[in-house]
């Protein structure tokens, strides 16, 4: 794969576009409490490159080891994601990925061939597949089970999927039989009598390969107004809503995707989120009007009375949301428990001040210059060329780990501390119960797992390799045995990334 590019070369055109669009907006942005974009304190240069559209590729690697450059690789990441494979194709480079029901199939079936379209055993698909066709019965958000309820009162549906590096490791070690891999699935309980393959012990550096890359994307079902309005990205879709015993054929619009991704100097991978910029104002402005116009997707200021309370669940009632930290800022909104820096004790961590100086504070200047230099370029780009609808998103937070360290213990991380995406991690954005420090991706996906005990609360703690940081385990099929002498394959792509020796 190709390094990045260097971020600071512009035509010239382009470039004073951009810094012009920039500074404007920099010096006419009122406080946080007044609207619905945060200002800089001062100008920040952060800014993104004309080439990431006008010659599209996909970073190798980060940089630098700048704040900036870790921002700039999530967006030029996107930004080619959404290319086309082809001249003329309609189908973009990340709707390519393997999705998890071509990976965990049932019993005696085989994953589907990489390259290949699968068509998981729902009732009511499409009589003619096509590659960007979404199908997704996934409807509870990670950590708490609830689901995202939309205004006209439908689930929104998630769809989790790997790139080809990501789909080579899976299937190469063997990874997508549950007695091979539910060791990796701290989620799971093991079946009565399921002997698995205990690969913390057995194989402690197990590792996805540099490269890998795995998405989670979220739709939402989408109203005549929204099809028309043309500021989401649309596809087809099949969706199977809990007590349906069909799917319903829909249009879907993306409302947020998180892009995780191995490079060589960042193991623990690059944990990036983005969202539609009309999704929900923030808690600390409810009143504030949409950016792109129309309503919040997922906020209604004429709502009154019990079921009205934001960023909570309730069965049957449309969901108010609204952002409790802006760019994955804990210092911005409510803290954990309603903590604040005089508390006694204090979050220790959000409040150190090396904390706030070297890492919460430039994470959110270079988010926010980067979002106003993205959307200026975008936006600037003539009419008809599709990459001005990726103007209507933004990157919401992005998190990682100083010099790639594992595990990811607090003290290590680095980027939006309180990271969370609206509508994927909707009741959990201020951590949960008895939390005081920063919540974001690496809360869970840590290398915290279990290796024996029926119920979760009684098994036994243990450190998983690498590979555990993805969750995309927990969406096993628990009726596939695999690995019936007790150990992975040993092919070369099993070998190569700490399965068996020789």
């Amino acid at each position: 794969m190709k390094k990045i590019i260097p971020q600071r070369r512009f035509s010239i055109s382009a470039a004073a576009v951009i810094a012009i669009a920039v500074m404007g907006i920099i010096t006419a942005l009122p406080s946080i409490a007044q609207a619905q974009q945060n200002p800089l304190p001062s100008p920040v240069v952060c800014n993104a490159s004309s080439t990431w559209v006008s010659n599209p590729s996909l970073p190798g690697d980060v940089q630098n080891t700048d704040n900036c450059s870790f921002q700039q690789y999530m967006w030029q990441t996107l930004l080619y994601l959404v290319q086309p494979v082809a001249a003329g194709s309609k189908v973009r480079q990340f709707e390519t990925f393997m999705p998890s029901y071509g990976i965990f199939v049932d019993p005696g079936k085989t994953p589907t061939p990489w390259g290949k379209t699968p068509k998981p055993t729902y009732c009511k698909g499409p009589s003619t597949l096509k590659q960007s066709y979404v199908f997704s019965n996934l409807t509870l958000q990670a950590g708490v089970g609830q689901a995202l309820i939309d205004k006209s009162l439908n689930r929104v549906f998630y769809g989790v999927s790997v790139n080809k590096p990501a789909y080579d490791f899976i299937t190469g070690c063997g990874l997508q039989e549950a007695q091979c891999s539910l060791s990796l699935a701290p989620d799971l309980v093991d079946p009565v009598g399921y002997k698995v393959v205990d690969i913390p012990n057995l194989y402690p550096n197990l590792a996805f390969p540099t490269g890998a890359m795995e998405l989670k994307t979220a739709w939402k079902i989408l109203t005549p107004d929204e099809v028309t309005g043309n500021t989401f990205f649309t596809t087809k879709g099949s969706v199977q809503a809990p007590g349906k015993t069909c799917m319903e054929n829909v249009n879907l619009g993306l409302v947020g995707m998180h892009i995780v991704s191995k490079t060589p100097s960042q193991p623990e991978f690059i944990w990036g989120t983005f969202e539609h910029r009309n999704n929900a104002p923030y808690c600390s402005n409810t009143s504030a009007p949409p950016p792109l116009g129309g309503n919040w997707t997922f906020y209604n200021p004429n709502c009154t009375g019990s079921s009205c309370t934001t960023n909570h669940y309730a069965e049957g009632k449309a969901t108010q949301v609204c952002t409790m930290h802006p760019w994955g800022d804990p210092t911005l909104g409510t803290m954990p428990n309603n903590l604040t820096c005089g508390s006694t004790p204090p979050p220790g961590y959000i409040c150190d001040p090396d904390t706030q100086k070297f890492v919460i504070q430039p994470t959110t200047a270079n988010l926010q210059a980067l979002d106003l230099s993205v959307k200026a370029m975008l936006t600037a780009l003539p009419a008809g060329d599709a990459n001005k609808l990726w103007a209507n998103y933004s990157l919401v937070g992005n998190v990682w780990t100083a010099k790639g360290t594992l595990p990811p213990s607090v003290q290590v991380q680095v980027g939006s501390l309180s990271g969370a995406n609206n509508s994927m991690e909707t009741y959990v954005q201020n951590g949960v119960s008895n939390i005081q420090n920063p919540y974001n991706c690496f809360s869970c996906h840590n290398l915290d797992g279990k290796n024996k005990g029926q119920a979760l609360a009684d098994a036994v703690k243990v450190q998983l390799p690498p590979a555990g940081l993805s969750h995309i385990f927990n969406l096993l099929n628990l009726k596939t045995k695999g690995c019936s002498t007790g150990v992975l394959p040993s092919n070369p792509m099993c070998v190569a990334n700490g399965g068996p020796t020789k």
